[in-house]
């Protein structure tokens, strides 16, 4: 499967702008206060998929394993 980052990013917007508009309908009847904790947990999500994303990225763009950042232990 190619892993095309951009087209990812593009379907995590569309998805979230779609569950954006769909809590402006309710902004009537829903208290700011809620309202503003529901876009947060939106937010919070949308962030929680583009690192899932460029993590991905970082895997295959470096050749299949995930590199890591601390150093070796000294033998």
């Amino acid at each position: 499967m190619e892993f095309i980052k951009n087209d990812l990013i593009d379907e995590i917007l569309r998805k979230y702008f779609a569950t954006f508009q769909l809590t402006l309908d309710t902004a009537e009847f829903v208290p700011s206060k809620h309202g503003k904790r529901i876009h947060a947990f939106i937010f919070k999500n949308m962030k929680q998929k583009f690192r899932e994303i460029n993590r991905e990225y970082r895997r295959k763009k470096t050749g299949g394993e995930a590199t890591s950042l601390r150093a070796s232990p000294p033998d």
